[in-house]
């Protein structure tokens, strides 16, 4: 592989900000041993800005190889939860409009006693509402018209309430409750509750699919997805059911770029409660503070449901939207014993140490230009340690 040097694009560093040569180099170093093509990172304080933030190798491998900028947008996948879904959650229950922990009779009846009992948005955002870790939607339901019903058919995984197991069907649910709530879109309510407030253009944070004129700044993820069509024909095996041949899995036989990895996301329109947002290191940077800080989008109240352990089990430990770090392998462990935060399966991840106070976020697109088992959490964690000793003023 070519050599990475530290590539960044100056026009679009926010003022103020500088780069840190120690995680610059670790990143480099990872990019040269062929973890990713290449990744931005962005750290500091809480805050609209971070302090620390470059880009760093390739953004791009095939069909072309192309220079890490800071204003690539990335598919942050499962950064979604958190950004979007837990995000505008708690801003219409700061206005009142929405009790988290009230069962969703109304919302989602076709959920009514599953897995023992009716969800709460509480339950679905901390994966204890006994739904399953994952399944091909796209080869059960027609799309978001009969989603919910499709979800419900599903066997529980536990009893609700009882059992932890992280959920994408549980994120999917919550963002529909939230639209029935709305009467309109996730991706509306995203733009106009959490981006717009937050003072991000609509060019940083995109609900997807990215609309064409913006798709070169999008970092490509995986040819075809593949390894989801792995996944999903493993579970078909398992169940002894076919998958169906057309839809959104494989895909193209190109790398995706402006459209989600996910493909139960890509069947539900491009943009769903558990993936589906492409967003800059900056805009990342600036939510995640948005959720660390209160008074910025929610009180300290309802931030606590996203700092503080509400489920447990096999391993996990749980807040609304995010991981903590008592959980097993979880990477901001590096930042601290309260810290708190999520990753993508793209390669993307966001911590917050609400002790130091600091925010992490690194965006890499790891699954470009194809999946490889690895030992991407231990990356993500020597990576955060290395940001925590900058921050700290121990390196630089």
């Amino acid at each position: 592989m070519a050599d990475h040097g530290t590539m960044h694009a100056p026009r679009s560093r926010p003022a103020g900000a500088t780069r840190s040569p120690a995680v610059g180099t670790l990143l480099a170093d990872h990019a040269r041993a062929g973890h990713w093509p290449g990744a931005v990172y962005a750290f500091g304080p809480p805050g609209p800005e971070p302090r620390w933030i470059d880009a760093v190798g390739d953004v791009s491998l095939e069909p072309r190889r192309e220079p890490a900028r800071v204003d690539a947008l990335y598919d942050v996948a499962s950064l979604t939860k958190p950004l979007v879904t837990a995000a505008v959650l708690l801003v219409l229950a700061e206005r009142g409009e929405i009790d988290p922990e009230r069962p969703l009779h109304d919302l989602l009846p076709e959920m009514r006693g599953y897995a023992g009992r009716t969800p709460s948005f509480v339950d679905l955002l901390s994966h204890r509402a006994g739904v399953p870790a994952w399944a091909p939607l796209w080869a059960l339901c027609r799309g978001r018209e009969d989603v919910v019903a499709a979800i419900a058919a599903l066997p529980p995984a536990g009893p609700a309430g009882e059992t932890v197991t992280y959920s994408c069907p549980s994120a999917i649910l919550a963002g529909i409750a939230l639209e029935r709530h709305a009467g309109t879109s996730l991706g509306v309510l995203f733009d106009r509750l959490v981006r717009e407030p937050l003072g991000l253009g609509p060019g940083e944070a995109i609900p997807g699919p990215v609309p064409g004129e913006l798709r070169p700044l999008v970092a490509p993820t995986e040819r075809g997805r593949r390894r989801e069509r792995e996944l999903a024909e493993a579970w078909a095996r398992e169940r002894g059911v076919s998958l169906p041949t057309d839809g959104p899995v494989p895909g193209p036989d190109e790398p995706l770029r402006g459209d989600v990895h996910d493909g139960n996301a890509a069947h539900l329109g491009g943009f769903a409660g558990n993936a589906g947002l492409f967003a800059t290191a900056r805009a990342v940077f600036r939510v995640a503070s948005a959720l660390a800080l209160p008074g910025v989008l929610a009180g300290d109240e309802l931030l606590r449901l996203c700092r503080e352990p509400l489920a447990r089990g096999d391993g996990e430990v749980r807040t609304l939207g995010f991981r903590h770090a008592a959980a097993e392998n979880a990477p901001g462990a590096a930042l601290g014993p309260r810290a708190f935060g999520h990753e993508g399966f793209t390669g993307t991840a966001a911590w917050i140490d609400p002790d130091r106070p600091l925010v992490v976020v690194l965006l890499a697109n790891r699954v470009h230009p194809r999946w490889t088992d690895a030992p991407v959490q231990a990356w993500r964690r020597e990576v955060f340690g290395v940001a925590a000793r900058v921050a700290d003023g121990r390196d630089r």
